[in-house]
């Protein structure tokens, strides 16, 4: 093979006197045509699309407007085209002026291209960028039932209303707005393993030989119960499976085993089981921050991931001590983490050690010292300033 000699080469060079020739028009149009991206995945409602919306000069461009609308944005998979934006609604006051803040921010469908029509089931969740702390701050995660068919009309799905605060708005004074969205397809759902395994936790069936004693929720005193398969609380949790206790049932023979969860709510335990056979939880964000300490006591490290990306995203100041304190509590290091690192460079947690107005951080205090300095050094402040015989009302 020859090499080539770079060292004795000699570079072409330009005329000094050419004149530059013409631009043709298709020469100047470097860019022809478009592009747009479509995913193909084996189950389209496993796929999330996260969209963010930055508003610039936040407060100087909503006070011009009556409305602020984003571009449009578009969510394709698996040949169902949706078009989408994010809009900004302002609420009226007493005197009928406009209300800046909050604003309310709304999320809409404006138009669909799709092949078959049918049912889809959407879940979104906004969010709002907290700069101060690079956070992102978000809202629960709402459900709604659209029908998608070829067409452009504007419709309406969801909306909320934010506060914007200064800690939302960066050094440029812009604020980003982001939309999670997700779209599940009813026939998807219908076939699916989830799907199959919630059929199966829900139908009565003399294969259920374990009976799940809990807290009735709708009464004082007194216990409720949810029947299970033996088989599937074993295989997915030997822990849980090792807690199965022999007993016999006179209204039902088929029972076998009993699990006693009677100091924990029904609708609890009814979450912790929806897990066992189907890998989801309904309400994520009401329930996480108990099912968190089940799923470390029982060894479920899928119950324990879900729970602790819901409790990240649901991270505010106000907030941040109980679930720092728990993640301490159940050994969950990765939570911990993010809950300290939350902390820093916000000057609103700062000011709550401070003055001692949250309760979260005396507890914090008082039960767990070590912690409580940690979080007190994350955020520059080398000792406690709480006077621990204040108040403890909130």
């Amino acid at each position: 093979m020859k090499w080539y000699n770079v060292q004795n080469s000699k570079m072409p060079t330009k005329p000094k006197h050419s004149k530059p020739e013409k631009e043709t028009k298709e020469e100047r149009e470097v860019d022809i045509g478009s592009i747009h991206e479509e995913l193909e995945v084996p189950v389209s409602s496993e796929v999330v699309f996260r969209k963010i919306w930055t508003i610039r000069k936040f407060t100087k461009s909503i006070s011009k407007r009556d409305f602020v609308d984003s571009p449009e944005f578009r969510c394709s998979v698996n040949g169902v085209g949706t078009f989408w934006n994010i809009s900004i609604r302002f609420w009226k006051g007493p005197n009928g002026k406009k209300v800046t803040n909050p604003v309310v921010v709304c999320l809409n469908l404006t138009g669909c291209e799709t092949e078959e029509t049918g049912q889809a089931r959407v879940r979104f969740q906004f969010g709002v960028w907290d700069a101060s702390i690079k956070h992102w701050e978000c809202c629960a995660i709402s459900n709604v039932v659209l029908n998608l068919e070829n067409k452009k009309n504007l419709l309406s799905v969801g909306y909320k209303s934010l506060g914007i605060l200064d800690r939302h708005m960066d050094q440029s004074k812009d604020v980003k707005i982001m939309v999670k969205l997700q779209i599940i397809h009813s026939d998807e759902e219908v076939h699916s393993l989830s799907r199959d395994m919630a059929r199966l936790m829900d139908k009565d069936s003399i294969e259920k030989d374990t009976l799940i004693e809990c807290e009735n929720d709708n009464e004082e005193n007194g216990t409720n119960s949810i029947t299970v398969h033996s088989w599937i609380i074993r295989m997915r949790s030997a822990k849980l499976g090792s807690k199965l206790l022999e007993y016999k049932n006179e209204k039902n023979k088929h029972i076998k085993y009993k699990l006693d969860f009677s100091c924990y709510s029904h609708n609890l335990i009814y979450e912790l089981v929806r897990y066992i056979y189907t890998d989801k939880v309904d309400n994520a964000e009401t329930y996480a921050s108990h099912l968190l300490p089940l799923s470390t006591k029982y060894k479920m490290p899928g119950l324990t991931g879900l729970c602790e990306r819901t409790l990240l995203e649901t991270l505010t100041p106000g907030n941040v001590a109980s679930i720092l304190l728990l993640a301490d509590e159940n050994g969950c290091e990765n939570l911990r983490k993010a809950a300290l690192h939350y902390c820093e460079e916000s000057e609103e947690i700062k000011g709550c050690i401070h003055t001692g107005k949250t309760l979260a951080w005396r507890v914090m205090e008082m039960v767990n010292p070590d912690l409580f300095l940690e979080a007190c050094e994350s955020i520059g402040s080398s000792s406690s300033n709480i006077d621990s015989t204040g108040s403890w009302s909130e």
